[in-house]
């Protein structure tokens, strides 16, 4: 069955052959078509404006001026013959360097040779016995070669999904675009060799949950088979090209025409599962890093920062590498579209449908780097590739959870008058934390999630720093909650009572068991207690319908031993008051016995033994009201303090 459709193929291009009247290319074209199910080929450009067209029929490879360079498999070629009858084809990249192979993991990590398959899988896991703590081993899908597509996950506490920002490495979707493959393997052992021993690449690993992907098309690289990298194909075992078979921001779910390969829904799916924040993929045949758009022209809602960190790449590489390495087009920067566009790539499909920070990096202008040049172009990129990595770690982050629970939330961060082409950001619904990356600029920033009711804030963001925010949603119901200024007195005694209840209700009916008046209808009623005991006081309130209530038991205790000063002649003075950071001094001429912190509900929080008329103390509570009770040798006092403590 396979001679016989190579055999239909042959026939077929034969009498294209004659019809065009290019009998010596097109039999190239034949021959690679049925040996490789791809051919490689150059054509002069009619009209830039055909390039248009030309993406969705042919798999363009780099544009130099009007020479265009394109991969096609059989379906493709034949349609390309109906563009133009003047094609040169050239030998593939991966057959014009021999490279050596070794099926021995160490050597590969000693820069002399591609792994054989074989090794590739026995580095990665051998990465994970060397490293147990902060290492493991993904198999994202296994194709029906039996190869894997593999990811190392590189983070403190590995199993835990903590509040910290996702990032991806992946390379060679193009299989036989392979500097990055091999990059990738050494940033591993670069990570994992350098944790705990620099601190730089320790608080990286610390702060950061990083997946590394080196090779995305293990068919299309190991194509001669799993002992050669040599003769590797772009495309993978079914000759398609990857990098133009997912959905497609303007082009839809299938802009090649063709169903999604299982290394497609392998990637979507691992995508979706995790939550990622930046990524990168590798390829070769240039050095320039191409940042969004591929699909359109109009520009990125974040074009400067996309700007900003393309810059720095190209800039620290240019700083450690000859003065030839990584010029292409803009001084080895370029917006996609602005070099030529593409349908259905991994960099749109990441920023457009999965919310993420994804560039793409052509770290080589020769696919197939002698084994010789590979340390070299290590040096050239691996201060850039940490610049990139923790970029993750900047701009403004923080957790979004409800205000009642405190169970994370899956809400949606929006930048008015910035955001659009799905530039905003969501939270990860597991943990609630959210990374949003950021120019310097001042951004008004909207934080919703169904049923909630939306908060925005305006932040200021800086260049490489982190700015913190944790948002509190609250769901709009109504929940009742009340303080007061005291909840420990002497007989005689006023009490300020104050309404927290949540949800904006409209009535107020208090009960106060033991006080005048007994009951109120105001939102912040004060009440005297004239005998000694404990008291229950009870709130209910409505709005548009909706009641709820909440009863404290026992929440005054009323005491004719207790003393409590207020007056200019107290004999206690506590500031500052609010207090911004949790410190509180106490000023007494006498000596202080000691010092309790309770809430709003008289619970002790913290205590304190000052052993001196002068204190200072340190409340280390979240922000709100409390209450100070302070012993001056046989006497109470209680002062209502506001921590304004932010931890």
């Amino acid at each position: 069955m396979k001679k016989l459709l190579l055999l239909c193929i042959t026939i077929f291009f034969a009498a294209a052959l004659y019809a065009q009247g290019t009998s010596d290319q097109l039999e190239k074209a034949g021959r690679q078509l049925s040996e490789r199910g791809e051919v490689y080929f150059t054509f002069q450009l009619n009209s830039k404006a055909d390039i248009e067209q030309l993406t969705r029929m042919i798999s363009i490879d780099r544009v130099e001026g009007s020479k265009i360079y394109a991969y096609a498999n059989s379906r493709e070629f034949t349609k390309f013959l109906n563009y133009t009858g003047s094609f040169e084809v050239l030998v593939p990249p991966s057959l014009l360097e021999t490279v050596s192979v070794t099926d021995n993991p160490k050597q590969v990590l000693d820069w002399n040779y591609y792994p054989s398959y074989t090794a590739y899988e026995s580095l990665m896991s051998q990465f994970v016995t060397d490293h147990p703590d902060i290492c493991r081993l993904i198999t994202i899908s296994t194709l029906a070669s039996g190869r894997k597509l593999l990811a190392l996950k590189i983070t403190a506490n590995p199993d835990v999904q903590e509040n910290e920002p996702e990032f991806l490495y992946t390379s060679s979707i193009h299989g036989d675009e392979t500097t990055g493959y091999i990059l990738m393997l050494h940033l591993i052992d670069y990570l994992t060799s350098n944790y705990g021993v620099d601190d730089r690449i320790t608080n990286m690993v610390n702060s950061t949950e990083i997946y590394i992907n080196p090779l995305a098309n293990p068919d299309g690289t190991y194509k001669g088979g799993n002992n050669s990298v040599n003769g590797a194909t772009r495309a993978n075992a079914n000759n398609i090209d990857l990098n133009r078979n997912y959905p497609d921001p303007e082009d839809g779910p299938h802009p090649d025409g063709n169903a999604w390969q299982p290394e497609t829904i392998a990637f979507m799916n691992f995508a979706g599962f995790h939550h990622f924040v930046m990524s990168a993929n590798f390829h070769g045949g240039a050095e320039v890093v191409n940042y969004p758009w591929d699909t359109w022209a109009r520009l990125a809602a974040d074009d400067a920062w996309w700007e900003f960190v393309s810059r720095e790449y190209a800039d620290t590489v240019h700083a450690n590498a000859p003065a030839n390495y990584m010029k292409d087009l803009d001084n080895g920067v370029t917006n996609g579209y602005a070099w030529y566009t593409i349908s259905g790539g991994r960099q749109d499909y990441m920023n457009y449908f999965r919310n993420c920070r994804e560039v793409t990096l052509e770290i080589s202008n020769t696919k197939l780097l002698p084994t010789s040049q590979l340390i070299n172009h290590w040096n050239y990129n691996y201060r850039s590739l940490l610049n990139y990595l923790e970029e993750s770690n900047y701009g403004l982050q923080g957790l979004v959870t409800d205000s009642m629970s405190g169970e994370p939330l899956a809400a949606r961060i929006y930048i008015s008058g910035h955001d659009l082409d799905s530039s905003h950001v969501y939270t990860d619904p597991f943990v609630g934390d959210y990374h949003r990356l950021l120019k310097a600029g001042l951004y008004n920033v909207t934080f919703s999630s169904p049923g909630y009711v939306s908060k925005t804030f305006p932040i200021q963001i800086a260049d490489f720093q982190k700015t913190l925010l944790s948002v509190q949603l609250y769901d709009g119901r109504l929940a009742t909650n009340f303080s007061s200024d005291s909840t420990v007195i002497s007989v005689g005694s006023i009490v300020h009572f104050y309404d927290q209840s949540a949800g904006n209700p409209q009535s107020w009916a208090w009960e106060f068991e033991g006080g005048t008046p007994s009951s109120s209808t105001e939102q912040n009623p004060s009440v005297t207690y004239s005998e000694p005991g404990k008291f229950n006081v009870k709130l209910l309130v409505t709005r548009d319908g909706s009641v709820d209530s909440l009863i404290r038991q026992d929440y005054i205790e009323c005491d004719s031993n207790v003393g409590i000063s207020k007056t200019a002649a107290s004999p206690i003075r506590v500031y500052p008051n609010p207090s911004p950071d949790g410190y509180l001094k106490i000023e007494s001429q006498s000596r202080t016995r000691s010092v309790i912190l309770m809430d709003a509900l008289g619970h002790e929080v913290q205590r304190f033994q000052p052993g001196s008329g002068n204190a200072l103390i340190h409340c280390n509570v979240k922000e709100g009201i409390y209450l100070l009770r302070i012993q001056l040798g046989e006497d109470f006092y209680i002062s209502r303090v506001v921590i304004l403590n932010k931890r």
